[in-house]
């Protein structure tokens, strides 16, 4: 008895509580562009470029991809070799 009792004496402060916390809207990184640097056109093509390049050597061709501990792996090995 005494148990129920705390308990929804408990939820009913709880829900007071957070009644009580100010209202925001869900943050977004659309809101937040400082994480892109700044405005390079001349870069970003440049950059697309390369994208397109590596997708049409590579396109949807699955055993050209590599799992990432296996590059991690080919990495130290290359490292440690000089490369």
């Amino acid at each position: 008895m005494v148990r129920e009792i705390v308990r929804e004496d408990v939820r009913k402060v709880v829900r007071e509580e957070f009644a009580r916390l100010p209202r925001t809207s869900a943050l977004s990184i659309l809101d937040d562009w400082d994480h892109e640097g700044p405005d390079d056109p001349a870069g970003d093509e440049a950059a697309l470029q390369d994208a397109l390049v590596a997708l049409e050597e590579y396109g949807d061709k699955p055993e050209t991809w590599m799992k990432w501990e296996d590059f991690e792996a080919e990495l130290v090995r290359a490292e440690a070799a000089g490369e």
